[in-house]
């Protein structure tokens, strides 16, 4: 007996939690995009609405000047609950760093990008053949590593982030191509059909 199968058997182990470790940093990245799209739109929403309840509290507190639109003492309270309102706002986003949020959740799903796709080439070559279950271990244990110091710096996630990432790769197939798709990426030289025009 040369011991080969177990050595296989062996490898087929490795090979499958390499597979689980790249589904969960797939997982990491998609949901971190998702967590800083929903960032970015809080933050534009509290831009928006500040802009806009500063422009309504100007308007009104000159209206109330001018007395056309309302009676000095409805003016004076409306334009004493929109100032409070644009206070509110002005702290809220003091406060609540939704920009700030955004880019940091950007910058961990592009640390997390870059493993993702290393451990894509590790499975790679792990399944033609072309490493050695020694070296895929110690590119294994590289990989496990970096993810580890990126995962620490990472901003929390939520839930809601968390669903969207799911949707969008398990129904949307954002991480996927078809064979065509990707075809038609590429120059006619280094397609796989190579009759497609």
């Amino acid at each position: 007996m040369t011991g080969e199968p177990a050595e296989i058997e062996r490898g087929e182990y490795l090979l499958a939690q390499v597979r689980e470790s790249f589904g969960r940093v797939v997982y990491s990245h998609k949901t971190h995009e998702k967590q800083a799209d929903l960032c970015f739109r809080k933050n534009r929403w509290q831009q928006a609405t500040l802009v806009a309840f500063t422009a309504i509290s100007t308007g009104t507190f000159l209206a109330s000047l001018v007395g056309y639109l309302v009676s000095p003492q409805v003016a004076g309270l409306t334009t004493s609950f929109i100032a409070v309102v644009v206070a509110a706002l002005s702290l809220g986003a003091k406060n609540f760093k939704f920009s700030e949020e955004s880019e940091a959740h950007r910058d961990i799903a592009s640390r997390l990008w870059d493993i993702r796709e290393s451990y894509l080439s590790l499975i790679s070559d792990l399944m033609s053949g072309a490493v050695s279950h020694a070296d895929a271990r110690t590119r294994r244990d590289e990989l496990q590593e970096t993810a580890r110091a990126a995962y620490s710096a990472a901003p929390r996630t939520s839930y809601k982030a968390f669903e969207r990432a799911r949707d969008g790769l398990k129904s949307s197939e954002e991480m996927t191509f078809t064979s065509r798709e990707i075809d038609l990426f590429l120059p006619r030289a280094l397609r796989l059909d190579k009759s497609e025009k």
